[in-house]
């Protein structure tokens, strides 16, 4: 009788859970990231194949992540609502403004090591790009558990490599594997920040042109920093074979998981 008490308390307990169940999903997602950290244990004396594959893998996966998913993602949230025309200059000033806002951050990042301001710009990137990822993840899950489920998983193998382009550049540049963690940790914070401002205030006000700027901007922030940061700073390591590995990895991982 105590057992089957036990189990009705326990089921009791796991039902009230459900209001958090996209809060839950979404954090996995997000938290894939810090699996990149994994490669902070690999033997410095690979740095230069390590680095030229997950510069690689990186810049592939924030090139076409934008390109095939973020950009006509958002594009058509509402191009049945806005002249074609209006809508492609829209999103290319859209894009115009990610590219910005990557210049301005990396004129006032305060130093002259790429690789260091390259795993920063990448942390601002996924944090910004999480944001929006925690924001559909949960509106998703809301609405659809299994699609939730789905978003979660495809969204957490992105964010792997993307974690990759943080700490990997940031633990060379500085030496400390620590810094690298907490760097990558504070960038998936923002797929939470996503869920917890949906679950709190968004939820009755999200529309489909919030999301497309959003996205678009997103989209634009990390075309510039792939192409033109993370690919040039690639090109750099004496290690091509290993680099275009590394992008031929990335582009199939984003082909596999559309």
């Amino acid at each position: 009788m105590l057992v089957f008490l036990h189990i009705l308390y326990y089921l009791e307990y796991i039902s009230t859970m459900k209001e958090f169940y996209p809060l839950i999903i979404t954090s996995i997602a997000g938290l894939g990231a810090m699996l990149g950290n994994i490669f902070l244990f690999i033997n410095k004396k690979y740095k230069d194949i390590v680095l030229a594959i997950a510069l690689g893998l990186s810049s592939s996966v924030m090139f076409f992540i934008s390109v095939l998913e973020l950009i006509p993602e958002g594009m058509f949230l509402i191009n049945n609502k806005v002249n074609y025309v209006i809508l492609i200059f829209y999103s290319l000033a859209l894009l115009v403004v990610g590219y910005i806002l990557v210049m301005f951050i990396d004129r006032k990042i305060d130093s002259n090591n790429n690789l260091y301001k390259i795993g920063i710009l990448s942390a601002i990137s996924l944090l910004i790009h999480n944001i929006p990822e925690g924001i559909i993840c949960a509106v998703s899950s809301y609405s659809n558990l299994e699609l939730g489920l789905k978003l979660s998983f495809m969204i957490m193998i992105h964010n792997i490599t993307e974690g990759i382009a943080i700490c990997l550049p940031v633990y060379y540049a500085t030496n400390s594997k620590l810094k690298a963690i907490l760097i990558t940790l504070l960038s998936a914070m923002g797929e939470i920040f996503g869920a917890l401002l949906t679950m709190l205030f968004l939820k009755p006000f999200i529309n489909n042109f919030m999301m497309y700027v959003i996205l678009l901007i997103t989209a634009g922030i990390m075309i510039s920093l792939s192409m033109g940061k993370i690919f040039i700073e690639g090109l750099r390591i004496n290690k091509l074979l290993y680099f275009i590995i590394g992008i031929i990895v990335g582009f199939s991982i984003v082909v596999f998981t559309l």
